[in-house]
């Protein structure tokens, strides 16, 4: 079935306009908390101006932490999840109503039968270093073979993973619902996107109108209309960047910011990457 809906996608679909080369991204910042090892996960807060959420990825229970930093990579408080155990956390994404939401969501060589996404309360910065509790989990369950997934967001009720895949074959999007349950939530294929990248990260703008992706080549944003499944007709815009380890990303206001392995923070910042009027 996925192999008929992306011929029919690539056959069919036009492609956007808009799509092109451009400058590559500034470096703004450098990862400073010394718990991020490998930040992989990266999300801004929707009602903290200035606060960024990171996590890093594998270490174990003791890494089960949350991140605060600045857009300039500088440490803002660390805040430990109780609750949900570090297997293999690859992206955050947030809500409207001060939710986090952890992707625990890798799966190297396919070796995991089941993903988990886990919903949590925005922290208070600068009100001390209280644990958060994890307030609901999601176990996400294939809906064929298992694959490797490292982005994750969420948009009015449910959440959206993009598999990371190899060899050139497209990234798919997949859905699942937000609703409370203690059963496995199988996931839903949503399209096929015009990404042949490994995709690594995701966050979707405030206002829902854009979506970023960061992947080993680079960055993408789509123009979305409230349709995800629209998304596999539409050809991205795409910055190729250099550092094919970029792990996570995040919209501010004048783009969409990026980091990778080595601690950078970069700035996309081409118009398509910022909000239009």
């Amino acid at each position: 079935m996925l192999c008929v809906i992306l011929a029919a996608i690539m056959k069919t679909a036009p492609a956007s306009s808009g799509a092109g080369p451009a400058a590559a991204p500034p470096r703004v910042g450098t990862v400073e908390p010394r718990g991020l090892t490998e930040c992989s996960g990266l999300v801004a807060s929707r009602h903290q101006a200035g606060v960024l959420w990171a996590h890093t990825d594998g270490g174990g229970p003791k890494k089960s932490v949350l991140y605060a930093m600045d857009r300039t990579g500088r440490s803002l408080g660390s805040f430990p999840v109780v609750g949900a155990v570090l297997v293999d956390w690859e992206d955050l994404a947030i809500d409207d109503s001060r939710n986090l939401y952890i992707g625990d969501i890798g799966n190297n060589n396919a070796r995991r039968n089941q993903l988990a996404v886990h919903r949590v309360p925005e922290p208070e910065v600068g009100k001390g270093p209280a644990a958060v509790a994890v307030r609901q989990s999601w176990q996400l369950a294939f809906p064929g073979a298992p694959f490797d997934c490292e982005a994750l967001f969420v948009h009015q009720g449910q959440g959206y993973v993009i598999s990371k895949v190899f060899k050139d074959a497209p990234a798919v999007l997949y859905t699942w619902s937000l609703s409370a349950t203690n059963q496995p939530c199988v996931l839903r294929l949503v399209t096929v996107l015009r990404i042949t990248s490994p995709v690594t990260g995701a966050d979707l703008s405030p206002d829902g109108r854009r979506l970023g992706v960061v992947a080993q080549a680079g960055a993408y944003v789509f123009r979305v209309d409230e349709d995800f499944a629209a998304l596999g007709g539409q050809t991205p815009f795409h910055v190729r960047f250099k550092d094919q380890r970029i792990e996570g990303c995040a919209f501010v206001n004048d783009g969409l910011l990026a980091v990778s392995e080595h601690r950078g923070l970069y700035l996309f910042n081409a118009p398509p990457f910022v909000a239009g009027p």
